[in-house]
């Protein structure tokens, strides 16, 4: 029975393994991180169960004094103490969509690590087993993307690989670490083994195919880490030589002078290949300046144990640098720092972060005092590849795949050392001694504590499920199936109660009554049915807030009902959504949309002073922030207060000559007052210094379409076209254009012809 329940136990632990890069749904709209966390969590905690059934069932257990194991132990006692003392347990705990920063699925990855050195304990003839697991989806996947690249994007799209740098890895760098990895393991094998004529080939090639794609993928943290991986790899093997000229490892020297040329001049050296391939790609991280900024002030609230694990988005919000305001970057949300064990430092504290390095460095002691007592590929291997992953942590965030890879590898490394007899697992036997009992009742307590958390993450997937199913019924079909993602939204909440579901539901009360407004059904049932729903939004937004208070998404889903209501003129909404609005504030002060948003509900108040006053607060926080100055002049117009803003604007031009947005402004205003060829001349301006700004180059098309010039006003709505190909108004002022009819010829509600008065821009930027 015993040999039963540790066969099945290897098998899981295998299929997690393979089955991990490569899983994927046909939506688009469920994402892979999703998919693949619930793989390794479910995986990983039944292989688990079933191997501490055959530990029972044999009586035989292992535990180890190897500073490895205890700072192991450590890591995992400071991630739960983190989470308990968290603003939120039990999002720092299990997370929201299996989070890698999450307590729990961190746990999960020791505890992969744990497998990976049990499972092959006694039975070595598994490891080439797990090594195949890794390299049979880089195998796949480098096909797949070969014959992409081959046939174009279009080929093979699974559904869901809408680009040439889309992958079922995770993220396009992923890839470039993945292939480091299978890269780093061909070149140890073909270095300490000796093989046969026709492996020996494959393993050539399948190095040459993961230098290609590292070649193209063309990571600077994946280069930087390979460079000094293969410098450790060379001192290694020539410390192990004859130390003359003649025994220097000459392909890890090229290895390594090839990693650093790239390093430094890869962007041109790869440019050609990666144009003609389209594969261009750009990743945004929150750089280390920056983080290490978040890192400090969280420090000084929570210095030792930090603000909890999974809680670095809360954290970046509350202190997010200002200077990044300015940038296109503005309304992005970091939920990690630049890299995965410095982000460290704010979730888990000093505690945390120091508990990190001593792993790593307890790591890296005992894989070269291994390597000094001889030249093993069963040492080397693991450890040289488990290093670059490491070095990778300490630089990038990896993926889900990737990181369960790091883990296993580590595992697979102390499995040898222990193996090859560089230290040792203590084997406790169960049945001679009190000890042993105790041990044995322990192994029944993990079993329950491993199946209970396991009956979590099932009830949390199917949850997800049903959620990413609501989700679709409205992408898909629009409010016909408002129904039926709400069905969808509560039966996700009756197996995981969560804010995200209870957001879901009050916003799609908010498109039933929507519809409703539309509908023919008389106005006493519509007033009925409409309050019905805004009462059952403002509890739903209420249990979101009672579950996650620190959540600022819940403040924003509460204000949003308050606005409809405030729209139908329900008493005391508009306060209701101003104060939602400003307890938002509490847990996301520099977002300038926060302020813009307290200032159009001011403004539909015609409270003028108080919406100016807070577009002021947002404009201090984004001096640059278009939709700002967009209500400001709406509303001095409203003032008739033209004449004194144009003179206001021209002067802030002459101070500030090289911001497109006041240029903006001012053209906006002047095309307020009807001077279309002032208004030219002025977003013209605005277009030279951006040319992406899609609004200027729309009311630029208009004041042109205003004077007549036709062919000038086509130019400036195709070029919006090009960048905004969704946007429906574009399209139909240009086609009545073309057809010699005024912009706004036969326009239909929501769009009207005077867009310079609505509350939102026509088209949304870009940037």
């Amino acid at each position: 029975m015993q040999n039963k329940f540790n066969k099945a136990s290897f098998i899981i632990f295998l299929l997690t393994i393979l089955l991990t890069p490569l899983a994927f749904t046909l939506a688009s709209y469920n994402p892979l991180d999703i998919i693949k966390g619930a793989i390794i969590t479910l995986g990983i905690l039944s292989s688990a169960i079933l191997y501490l059934l055959s530990c029972f069932k044999d009586k035989t257990f292992y535990i180890s004094k190897h500073p490895l194991f205890i700072t192991g132990v450590a890591l995992v006692a400071s991630l739960i103490v983190s989470s308990l003392l968290s603003t939120n347990v039990y999002k720092s705990f299990f997370g929201q969509v299996f989070e890698i920063g999450s307590s729990s699925f961190l746990i999960i990855l020791f505890l992969a690590s744990l497998l990976s050195v049990y499972l092959v304990h006694g039975k070595r003839q598994r490891i080439p087993y797990i090594y195949a697991a890794i390299a049979i989806p880089f195998i796949l996947i480098a096909v797949l993307h070969l014959s992409r690249f081959i046939f174009g994007a279009d080929f093979m799209t699974l559904g869901i690989l809408q680009f040439s740098t889309s992958t079922l890895l995770g993220k396009w760098n992923d890839v470039a670490i993945y292939s480091a990895i299978i890269g780093l393991l061909s070149y140890l094998i073909l270095q300490f083994v000796t093989l046969n004529k026709i492996p020996k080939l494959l393993l050539i090639i399948l190095s040459i195919i993961s230098g290609f794609f590292i070649f193209v993928i063309n990571s600077p943290v994946v280069w930087g880490a390979l460079a000094i991986t293969m410098l450790v790899v060379v001192l290694h093997q020539y410390s192990q030589s004859k130390k003359t000229i003649g025994t220097l490892p000459i392909w890890g020297i090229v290895i390594i002078v090839l990693s650093i040329v790239c390093y430094y001049k890869g962007n041109s050296l790869a440019a050609p290949l990666i144009n003609s391939l389209r594969l261009d790609q750009s990743e945004v991280v929150l750089p280390w300046q920056f983080t290490i900024d978040v890192a400090a002030q969280t420090m000084k609230e929570s210095p030792l144990l930090g603000a909890g694990p999974n809680r670095f988005g809360a954290e970046y919000l509350k202190f997010k640098p200002q200077s990044i305001n300015p940038t296109q970057f503005w309304n992005t949300e970091f939920n990690h720092g630049f890299a995965l064990i410095p982000s460290s430092l704010v979730t888990q504290g000093i505690v945390g972060f120091a508990l990190w390095i001593i792993f790593i460095i307890s790591f890296a002691y005992t894989g070269f005092k291994a390597l000094r007592r001889g030249n093993s590929m069963s040492i080397a291997g693991p450890f040289f590849s488990s290093l670059f992953l490491w070095l990778i942590a300490l630089v990038y965030i990896p993926s889900h795949s990737v990181l369960l890879v790091t883990f296993v590898l580590t595992g697979i490394f102390i499995s040898n050392l222990v193996a090859d007899n560089h230290f040792s697992l203590k084997r406790v036997d169960t049945t001679h001694w009190r000890f042993g009992k105790f041990v044995q009742i322990m192994i029944l307590i993990i079993v329950i504590i491993l199946a209970a958390w396991l009956i979590v993450y099932l009830r949390k997937t199917i949850a997800l499920a049903y959620f990413q199913s609501g989700i679709s019924s409205l992408n898909v079909s629009g409010n016909q199936d408002t129904e039926k993602a709400m069905n969808k939204f509560k039966k996700s909440l009756t197996l995981d109660r969560s804010d995200i579901y209870y957001q879901a539901l009050s916003e799609t009360n908010i498109l039933k009554i929507n519809s409703i407004a539309q509908s023919n059904i008389a106005d006493k049932e519509k007033a009925e049915q409409v309050t019905a729903l805004i009462q059952g939004s403002v509890d739903y937004t209420k249990k979101a807030i009672e579950f996650d208070p620190t959540n600022y998404y819940n403040y924003l889903s509460e204000a949003r009902i308050s606005e409809v209501a405030n729209s139908l003129q329900i008493p005391n909404a508009f306060e209701g959504a101003k104060q939602a609005y400003i307890n938002s504030l509490k847990y996301n002060p520099y977002n300038p949309a926060i302020y813009l948003s307290i200032a159009r509900i001011e403004a539909s108040k015609n409270n003028y002073a108080e919406a100016q006053k807070y577009i002021g607060a947002a404009l201090q926080l984004k001096q640059n922030y278009t939709d700002a100055i967009f209500l400001l002049s709406q509303i001095q117009v409203a003032q008739g207060q033209i004449g004194e803003a144009i003179t206001s604007v021209k002067y802030a031009t002459q101070i500030n000559p090289t911001n497109p947005a006041v240029f903006f402004q001012l053209g906006l205003l002047h095309y307020n007052n009807k001077d279309y060829q002032s208004a030219i001349e002025v977003l013209t301006q605005a277009v030279k210094l951006n040319n992406d700004y899609a609004n200027a180059k729309y009311f630029l098309g208009l004041s042109y379409a205003r004077l007549g010039k036709i062919d000038d006003a086509i130019i400036n709505f195709e070029s919006i076209a090009l960048t905004n190909p969704e946007n429906q108004e574009v399209i139909a002022i240009l086609d009545n254009l073309r057809q010699g009819k005024t912009p706004f010829a036969d326009v239909k509600p929501p769009v009207d012809s005077r867009p310079e008065k609505r509350s939102t821009l026509p088209v949304k930027e870009k940037r």
